[in-house]
């Protein structure tokens, strides 16, 4: 299959970088998918609402399904809270209630600050 250049870039980029590399990329989608049902929600555009909130609620349920729960203490309670995130991106879509997507950012906006904090100090110990 032949890809353009900007698709092969990103392809190459994607499975070249280290795992905590891998995880600021994820953050930083959900970061843009986020920002995106904002501005949908104050320019009262139904579509973008959607395509924002469809696409964190890929990259929540992406991060929940990746937690290894028999490698991590913690991971149980992070599961709660990405399923909490989930359930109040979910309704946010369907009910289009700015509110709902608040409380889903006022967990998700710290988690992504740690998970782009703990990647520094990763790469940086090699």
């Amino acid at each position: 299959m032949a890809y353009s250049g900007k698709r092969s870039y990103t392809i190459n980029a994607v499975q070249t970088a280290s795992p905590a590399t891998r995880l600021v990329m994820v953050i930083d989608q959900l970061d843009a998918s986020l920002a995106r049902a904002l501005s949908g929600y104050e320019k009262n555009d139904l579509y973008e609402i959607h395509c924002g909130l469809k696409n964190a609620q890929a990259v929540v349920a992406l991060l929940r399904d990746c937690l290894q729960v028999e490698v991590w203490d913690g991971a149980s309670d992070m599961r709660r809270l990405y399923e909490y995130s989930l359930d109040r991106l979910v309704r946010s879509n369907l009910a289009k209630e700015r509110e709902l997507l608040a409380e889903a950012e006022a967990v998700l906006r710290p988690l992504m600050s740690a998970w782009r904090q703990a990647a520094v100090l990763v790469n940086a110990d090699g």
